[in-house]
């Protein structure tokens, strides 16, 4: 399994003066993610799910914070997307039936 996906932006952002036209995207660890909403807490926004996941987007592209923010819907899903294919997976392949939660998930 590949541990980078390259995504082609459909717009360009702009970092440290340069227009980036792709990005580059690792596999997470759960280190990231430690990391990552260490992060959200230091901005004081720990409590905003998308803020925790853009800091962690940060991480695993080495683009600053606000070059992440400034991203289109449809580049940062893709980014997503791209994420979620590094770590073996994607949340539409969960159970429709349930909603994540390990008590929805037991059976009746």
């Amino acid at each position: 399994m590949s541990r980078n996906k390259t995504v082609i932006l459909s717009e360009a952002i702009e970092v440290g003066g340069k227009q980036i036209t792709e990005v580059i995207i690792r596999r997470s660890t759960v280190g990231d993610e430690e990391d990552a909403m260490q992060q959200a807490i230091q901005i004081k926004r720990a409590r905003n799910a998308v803020t925790v996941e853009m800091c962690l987007m940060s991480r695993l592209t080495r683009l600053p914070y606000d070059a992440i923010r400034n991203m289109c819907g449809p580049d940062y899903a893709a980014l997503r997307m791209a994420l979620n294919e590094l770590n073996g997976g994607s949340p539409e392949e969960e159970n429709p039936m349930t909603d994540g939660t390990a008590e929805n998930d037991l059976p009746d």
